[in-house]
């Protein structure tokens, strides 16, 4: 595991960024012998709290666009004009883009959304292809661990990052959270990052599709495209 402790968030907490479970997944060995490239994707909790200062921040940092992966109706419900505004003020783009329209508690939901998001990771994966060219791109969902641990995770393993630093990028989240479960008063554990889930998800994908680059083939993404994001998040 080349897990490397100046990956996590010091530079977002040393400038008292709000959120807690933030952290560049720049980095990590990665194909061709190249590592992920820093500034590219941050992920990121629910973003509903950040402040004037918060957003320069993020800008400053190289941040151009914004995407939050909760369903519409979570997304309406927190501070979504005051979030447009001072991103706008920012000159950074926020957009909602769902990566599942529902859940399904009988199954991993990993998997659920692997599934049954298709159309939704498409879309995402599509206007990612776009916004690159403008600079970095930081996502979130609720507590950044599920839809945003999904997308951090096809992403990493469409680049060639190891399996086992997709786990401990994933599994971070569980002391990062502890902060937001204390805020909801809840016990340290409920926000956990459950490493079983993740490798079910990462089994379950590669038995399916082979690869990360099939299923995102499968989805209807292009060869062009896919090769775009990864010229622009590998380093070599």
């Amino acid at each position: 595991m080349n897990l490397n402790y100046k990956r996590l968030p010091l530079e977002f907490w040393d400038n008292n960024f709000k959120p807690r479970n933030v952290r560049d997944i720049g980095g990590y060995p990665a194909d061709g012998g190249g590592i992920t490239k820093w500034k590219t994707f941050v992920r990121a909790e629910g973003l509903e709290s950040i402040t004037e200062q918060d957003a320069a921040f993020l800008y400053e940092y190289g941040i151009r666009t914004v995407i939050d992966l909760r369903f519409c109706s979570e997304f309406e419900k927190n501070n979504t004009e005051y979030l447009f505004n001072i991103y706008t003020k920012n000159k950074i783009m926020l957009v909602n883009m769902p990566l599942i329209d529902n859940y399904d508690e009988t199954r991993n939901l990993y998997i659920h959304i692997l599934e049954s998001g298709k159309k939704n990771i498409r879309q995402v994966f599509e206007y990612i292809g776009e916004r690159l060219a403008y600079g970095g791109i930081i996502y979130n969902c609720f507590a950044g661990k599920d839809r945003t641990g999904v997308l951090s995770a096809l992403l990493l393993l469409l680049c060639g990052v190891s399996e086992l630093d997709v786990l401990a990028d994933y599994m971070i989240s569980s002391v990062y959270l502890r902060s937001l479960a204390k805020k909801l008063s809840l016990p340290n554990n409920a926000l956990s990052s459950d490493p079983e889930l993740m490798d079910e998800f990462r089994i379950y994908l590669k038995k399916k599709y082979q690869s990360t680059e099939q299923y995102i083939l499968s989805i209807g993404i292009s060869n062009q495209i896919i090769a775009y994001e990864k010229d622009k998040f590998i380093q070599i």
